[in-house]
């Protein structure tokens, strides 16, 4: 307890990220979802009463949650964001109106939730875990500050994630692509279906650009339990017009033509996650969601979303992104294509010993001259010698540095003015080198002219 009487957010925050070290009984996959409900009768059932969006998929799920949330805060409603993983800050990944819920407000949410998670132990099912913790913290934020609606992100798969206790009014699955196919399934097809896991009989799910495999899979599940099936690539037509190291113009035109839109991130993948949230928006306006159509450019254009491919300086040039699995890749490679061509490219990289390694590397090393390797700030941090045998083939110049921090710093030190110094492959590398880098420039400049990592405004 803080001298106030509040309960202090730090040890909050140690009890969460405690449970992971917690040990579980062996019990089947499908276990998890009793489990999370559980926990949720043993709260009140914060989510009943609440209206609820679920957003599924491999890559683009966080940002296309971020962009539906600032459209529908735009269209005058009180929302709620939960996203995953966070980069520096663990309240990052509960937001109300576009801001991470204070501390003090996490602290006495966790200390309601407490005694209800350590319930657990007597259960069949063994303690809940961290992710459905956190799930439940979420949603126990939204209650107590009346959201309208809410945003999850959902975690690994759909069918068995801890979010998919609720019982959404839309559904969205963004692109699917391989990711963690030790527990969703090798083929896309099989994947897709544990995506499809989110979809409910007689609701709309709205479906991004998907490969052919993925597509039929999904619309074979959305059939089966009679959802209404909208696809993006049918419902919208896009086209980016302008392109910067700072955002991008995209002519969007769904139900409504929005005419030119500023959206303050770069990519071309940015631009199909836009639409996606659009359609999405739209499809909320079908279900008693009102969306006044100046919503839509307002609320893209307000929109923060840190720690994609996002540009912290120049001279050189340092890039942060989160990405850590192939498909993320590929985008980040492609925008390091098209807008810094021919620029020499210093790697600094580290992965999650949990996701594929392999994959990813053979993406985003054969662009670099230089490559060092260092590992994440996680619980499982794949050894930076490892990381460096799969870079290997790709990079002429390889450096070990396993402290982060010295990694970052050597990058910096190597890099010329005209160069670009990307950092990636992980959320854990990125955002706490974001916030490194950021602090040390507010340090010289005497004034941060970044918004601060878990704001949305």
């Amino acid at each position: 307890m803080s001298p106030t009487g509040i309960p202090r957010v730090d040890g909050a925050v140690g009890y969460i990220m405690g449970l992971l070290a917690r040990e579980r009984p062996a019990l089947p996959p499908e276990a998890r979802l009793t489990r999370m409900r559980r926990l949720l009768d043993r709260l009140g059932r914060p989510e009943q009463g609440l209206p609820v969006v679920l957003v599924a998929g491999t890559k683009g799920k966080g940002s296309t949650a971020a962009m539906l949330e600032a459209i529908e805060r735009a269209a005058g409603r009180r929302c709620g964001l939960y996203t995953k993983p966070h980069l520096l800050e663990y309240r990052e990944r509960i937001r109300v109106d576009g801001a991470m819920i204070a501390e003090e407000e996490l602290a006495l949410w966790v200390a309601e939730a407490r005694p209800h998670i350590e319930a657990g132990e007597g259960d069949a099912e063994g303690l809940p875990t961290y992710f459905e913790a956190s799930a439940a913290l979420a949603l126990l934020a939204f209650r107590a500050r009346g959201v309208e609606l809410a945003i999850l992100e959902v975690g690994l798969g759909g069918r068995l994630d801890p979010t998919n206790a609720v019982d959404p009014v839309v559904s969205v699955i963004t692109p699917i692509s391989f990711d963690h196919v030790e527990q969703l399934g090798r083929t896309l097809a099989a994947i897709a279906r544990e995506k499809a896991g989110i979809i409910r009989p007689g609701r709309p799910v709205v479906v991004a650009q998907q490969p052919p495999e993925a597509h039929g899979a999904l619309a074979a599940v959305a059939a089966e339990r009679g959802a209404t099936f909208i696809s993006v690539a049918e419902e919208a037509r896009w086209e980016i017009t302008m392109m910067s190291t700072r955002g991008q113009s995209v002519a969007l035109a769904a139900r409504m033509d929005y005419g030119l839109l500023q959206l303050p991130l770069v990519g071309r993948h940015q631009a199909g996650n836009a639409a996606t949230a659009v359609v999405a928006a739209e499809t909320l306006s079908r279900e008693g969601f009102p969306l006044p159509p100046e919503a839509v450019p307002r609320g893209l254009a307000s929109l923060h979303w840190p720690g994609r491919e996002e540009v912290l300086s120049e001279g050189p040039t340092v890039i942060v992104d989160v990405a850590h699995n192939v498909a993320s890749m590929q985008a980040l490679r492609d925008t390091l294509l098209e807008l810094w061509p021919g620029r020499r490219l210093l790697l600094v990289f580290a992965m999650v010993a949990t996701h594929d390694h392999e994959g990813p590397a053979a993406v985003i090393a054969p662009l670099a001259e230089v490559a060092i390797v260092t590992e994440p700030d996680h619980v499982h941090p794949l050894p930076a010698p490892r990381l460096a045998e799969a870079v290997r083939p790709y990079v002429p110049r390889i450096e070990i540095i396993p402290d982060r921090h010295a990694a970052v710093d050597r990058a910096l030190a190597l890099a010329r003015p005209q160069d670009v110094v990307c950092i990636t492959g992980s959320f854990y590398l990125a955002g706490e080198a974001r916030g490194r880098l950021l602090a040390q420039e507010a340090a010289t400049s005497g004034a941060n002219l970044k918004l601060s990592p878990g704001s949305m405004r």
